[in-house]
């Protein structure tokens, strides 16, 4: 078919509209209400539950259900025009009181902190006995979802908006420094400016050299027998030698949860694979590989494989001099990434 210089240049834009509109419509929407600039407190937003990290990676949306959920928004004290943020993932038991200890000691110097439900608005009060319950990828989507969500509000600098995680959301906070699955949700330059991952799960690690490269603070304890500091420390390591500024602290004494608000104790049914060692995922081939032995594993045997090691209990709780000093180091951190030179 032939067309005038005009009807094709017409014709042209008309396709070009469809093309932004299409793109609107299929886009993962953050937000589900217009912030102000007093808006705190509860705010739901519309996220996603891929049935698995590869129908994220590899962006198969038609299993990428959608789910609203929610986080409770809290601004700092400050007459500062923008502030920064902090994203808080919660870890296999939900969004627990103490929680609150890192909302206050985040706000003290000035950053706000947005926590975010994952478990509650998918029917799900904890995965301790069965992680599977909600998969890891929703708690990636949850995250990006929220950075996306709080670029948005009017009292929030976009560039400095950073996301702490504890035990599975410690994962979170690793995990977010992977490009590919950035790029599965978030469709522009929009990243987190920094991480904290806090006695992170490090058993599964999904891995590619393409990085956001922001500053990580990596905080392990010394005696944690649920995930047990190694795997961090290595995966840590892993990050810096690709060109991550990562700072690694362990707390002496430290079990897992030591800031938590109850006692040390022994959880019987708690799920752990510390006996697998590290499953590296890279994300490019999206082969598994046991990192003790080399050995690709089969999607269809990995089952057989995390049957074959994955033991029960281990101990959580507080350990007070551990908390304060992470406290500390955290404000620290916090300080120095997001008010240097502003």
């Amino acid at each position: 078919m032939r067309y005038e210089a005009g009807h094709a240049s017409h014709f042209n834009r008309w396709v070009s509209c469809l093309i932004w509109l299409a793109a609107v419509m299929l886009s993962p929407t953050a937000a589900a209400q217009a912030l102000q600039p007093d808006t705190q407190g509860r705010i739901e937003f519309n996220s996603f539950t891929p049935k698995t990290m590869f129908d994220l990676v590899r962006e198969r949306r038609q299993n990428w259900p959608e789910q609203k959920v929610w986080g409770d928004l809290s601004l700092p004290k400050t007459d500062a025009a923008k502030v920064p943020a902090i994203v808080l993932v919660h870890g296999s038991g939900g969004v627990e009181p103490a929680m609150a200890q890192w909302v206050q000691a985040l706000n003290e110097v000035g950053v706000a902190t947005f926590v975010i439900y994952i478990f509650e608005p998918r029917g799900v009060k904890r995965t301790v006995e069965d992680q599977t319950r909600v998969p890891h990828s929703a708690d990636m989507v949850d995250a990006y979802q929220a950075l996306q969500l709080l670029a948005t509000h009017p009292r929030i600098d976009p560039a400095r908006i950073g996301i702490m995680g504890f035990s599975r959301g410690g994962t979170v906070a690793f995990q977010t420094e992977e490009e590919p699955l950035r790029r599965a949700v978030i469709k522009s330059d929009l990243k987190f400016a920094l991480h904290i991952p806090v006695y992170a799960a490090c058993g599964q690690v999904y891995w590619s050299p393409d990085l956001s490269r922001a500053p990580m603070l990596n905080l392990v304890g010394a005696d944690d027998d649920y995930v047990t500091p190694e795997p961090c420390e290595q995966l840590a390591k892993r990050y810096a030698d690709a060109g991550v500024p990562v700072r690694t602290i362990r707390y002496d004494s430290a079990r897992h949860g030591w800031d938590s608000t109850v006692a040390l104790a022994y959880l019987g049914r708690a799920t752990k694979s510390t006996s697998c060692g590290v499953v590296r995922w890279d994300i490019d081939t999206w082969t598994a590989t046991a990192e003790r032995t080399g050995e690709i594993i089969e999607p269809a045997k990995l089952r057989d494989f995390f049957a074959g090691c994955v033991s029960l209990g281990a101990h959580v709780g507080r350990n007070e001099a551990a908390y304060q000093k992470s406290r500390k180091d955290v404000q620290a951190f916090v300080r120095e990434v997001f008010f240097t030179g502003h």
